[in-house]
C-alpha cells in the first residue's frame, strides 16, 4: 500500500453574503481574485543599515514591515472592490500585541489577538 499526501488550499471570498470558492494546489492566490493585506498600509523602509536591536529587527520583515498580527483578506473576480471602503490595519508593538484599525478612519484599539474577528466585527456593525 502507499500512501499519498494531497496538499490543496481553499479560498473563499471575503465579500459581504458571496459564497465564492476556489480549490488551489498552490498558496497563492487564484488568478482573477484580489488579495488584501491588512499590512498593505505600512511603508517599505530598508533596515538592512539601521543599528537597531535585535527585538527590533526580529518584528520586521526584511522589507521594513511591522508583521504581527497581520491577516489576508481573499476576493473573488466578481467583488475586487468590496472592501475598498474598510480596509483592514494591524500595527504591530509586540509579538502578542497590536493596534487594529479601519481605512475608514475607525480606530478599534488594541488586541491581545484576533484581529481579524475585530475588524469583521465592525465592518458588520457590530463594533
Amino acid at each position: 500500500m502507499t500512501a499519498e499526501v494531497l496538499r490543496t488550499y481553499r479560498f473563499r471570498c471575503d465579500a459581504a453574503e458571496c459564497s465564492a470558492v476556489i480549490v488551489s494546489e498552490a498558496y497563492e492566490t487564484p488568478e482573477g481574485w484580489t488579495e488584501v493585506s491588512s499590512t498593505a498600509h505600512h511603508s517599505y523602509t530598508d533596515v538592512s543599515g539601521w543599528k537597531a536591536s535585535a527585538k527590533l529587527l526580529r518584528a520586521m520583515t526584511a522589507n521594513g514591515i511591522k508583521t504581527t498580527g497581520r491577516f489576508s483578506l481573499h476576493l473573488c473576480p466578481e467583488h475586487p472592490n468590496a472592501l475598498d471602503e474598510h480596509l483592514p490595519r494591524t500595527d504591530g508593538i509586540s509579538p502578542d500585541r497590536l493596534v487594529v484599525s479601519c481605512s475608514c478612519g475607525t480606530k478599534l484599539g488594541e488586541a491581545m489577538g484576533g484581529a481579524k474577528t475585530r475588524w469583521q466585527q465592525h465592518v458588520r456593525g457590530e463594533r
